[in-house]
């Protein structure tokens, strides 16, 4: 009998224990102190940052407008139509008896077939010249 009731005791023993080791334990934590923070310094350097910005800002879109104005090393050519090439700074050309190269966006110089030159004109093909066709 005294076998028994170890045998019934074993477990809840070990239920027990497995309750303690189950509470959580909790961490030790030191005390924070705030820091103290210096409103205005805070201030005064958040507006010197805003004022270097403005700066550099302006100084960018100073660079901008010089690269796209006529001249500038960022004007891009275009064709507007078929026989006009216009650029980024608003300058335009028309490539009379020429197509405008839809690759470079710049008026043909030179022929190599009709197709190089405008419905008015055919290619005389040695010369690489676009000629005028009568009309009659």
């Amino acid at each position: 009998m005294f076998a028994v009731a170890i045998s019934l005791l074993a477990p809840l023993a070990s239920a027990q224990q497995a309750a303690v080791l189950r509470r959580p334990v909790e961490p030790v934590v030191a005390p924070v102190q705030a820091a103290e923070v210096d409103k205005d310094a805070v201030i005064q350097r958040l507006r010197e940052k805003n004022r270097e910005l403005s700066e550099e800002n302006a100084r960018l879109r100073a660079r901008i407008d010089a690269m796209t104005a006529l001249g500038g090393s960022e004007v891009r050519a275009y064709c507007a139509s078929p026989s006009e090439s216009r650029n980024t700074a608003g300058a335009s050309e028309s490539c009379g008896a020429y197509t405008c190269n839809a690759t470079s966006g710049l008026c043909r110089d030179r022929c190599a077939s009709s197709n190089d030159c405008d419905s008015s004109a055919r290619c005389d093909i040695p010369s690489g010249v676009c000629v005028a066709v009568p009309r009659g």
